[in-house]
């Protein structure tokens, strides 16, 4: 095997799967990179047993020139030093397991593992996405979900994104008993299908991928899933077990809606946020918000103090003329902060109900909403 590269067009691929590759992972064949060299594209691959990503890159006779044809599994160290080498670098396997790396008045020699120790992969059939969406589109549908999922053992399905497909639509849902967040989005859903993807492989996809190509997302079985953007791969096993019908914990009427501007609640949540926060684990801690004219943030922390911030709001419907629920700082920022639009809906059924956070219009793009659950502080 051999070949020669410019520094930037493998850089940029060994940073995408370099995304899944792990230098304190248990065993050595999952610290490495395959590289698997035909006179057509070299593809990058990477695994943790997880998350696999691959990255192809089209053999041009410029940019990228290969000798001799090959399979390769380097160190994942190569990544840092290719960073670091000048614009043109050659690869050169040379008595079966070492491969030499040059570039400029450098020269480096690393033993290699043998490529048919590389963990097999799934095979996918690239011809029928079950989902095709938009980069941004993508992104914007994970952004506003994954955060909502557990990170606790306790409860593994729990730990991803609940994503349902059905004719010309496609529905993402996230909780982790305490917040929940939904989207629906029209999309071209060719089938109807459900599966439960850890959230942290959904986060890394949108961070990966190029947000100006389109995301094909293909599941040909019960147990992987492949998005396919580009030129790179991303698979990523799926949670077994069955997601909660979260339907049910949506409320379906309310007694008060408050509408406020989006960046003004979350400028005044940021700000209570520092006397709310506990020393203690850094635990968020708990926001009152009280509707009485105007809408009021406060906390108070014995070791800190307290505080207050009143913000003014656009409406508020409510028979009572006034409110008062505690939640938690940090849940309700994460909930903000997914949305884009100016004004939201906060739609309340007493102090101790979930309550649901909408964005505010009828020319909103996405059907999108946000529940989180109340903090009793009595």
């Amino acid at each position: 095997m051999k070949f020669e590269i410019k520094r930037d067009v493998l850089v940029d691929g060994l940073t995408k799967v370099g995304k899944v590759v792990k230098s304190k992972a248990s065993l050595p064949i999952l610290q490495v990179f395959l590289l698997e060299v035909t006179d057509k594209e070299i593809i990058i691959t990477g695994s943790d047993n997880t998350e696999t990503i691959k990255y192809a890159i089209t053999v041009d006779g410029e940019d990228v020139k290969v000798i001799e044809s090959g399979n390769i599994v380097i160190p994942y160290q190569i990544e840092a030093i290719v960073k670091k080498s000048n614009n043109c670098i050659q690869f050169s396997l040379e008595d079966g397991n070492k491969t030499t790396i040059k570039s400029g008045k450098s020269e480096f020699e690393m033993i290699c593992l043998d490529a048919e120790d590389f963990p097999r992969l799934p095979q996918f059939d690239y011809v029928n996405p079950s989902l095709v969406l938009a980069g941004e589109q993508f992104k914007d549908l994970i952004k506003k979900t994954y955060f909502a999922a557990s990170t606790a053992e306790t409860r593994p399905i729990l730990q991803g994104v609940c994503i349902e497909l059905v004719p010309g639509y496609v529905h993402l849902v996230s909780t982790d008993s305490h917040r929940l967040a939904r989207v629906r989005h029209q999309a071209q859903a060719e089938e109807e299908m459900t599966v439960v993807v850890p959230a942290k492989s959904l986060d890394n996809m949108s961070k990966v991928f190029d947000l100006d190509q389109q995301v094909e997302v293909f599941v040909q079985n019960e147990q992987t899933i492949l998005c396919k953007n580009g030129q790179t791969y991303y698979m990523s096993r799926l949670l077994n077990g069955n997601y909660p019908d979260t339907n049910r914990l949506i409320p379906t009427d309310s007694s008060e809606i408050v509408t406020i501007n989006r960046k003004q609640l979350v400028d005044g949540l940021e700000l209570i946020k520092e006397v709310a926060t506990s020393g203690e684990g850094n635990k968020s801690g708990v926001v009152q918000f009280h509707v009485n004219g105007v809408a009021s943030l406060s906390s108070q922390q014995s070791q800190k103090g307290k505080g207050k911030i009143d913000i003014p709001y656009e409406s508020f419907e409510s028979e009572e003329h006034e409110m008062t629920i505690s939640f938690d700082c940090k849940y309700a920022l994460d909930a903000l902060k997914s949305m884009d639009c100016e004004t939201v809906d906060m739609s309340f059924k007493g102090s101790m109900r979930p309550f649901v956070i909408k964005p505010h219009g009828d020319d909103v793009q996405l059907d999108e909403l946000q529940l989180i659950l109340p903090v009793r502080t009595y």
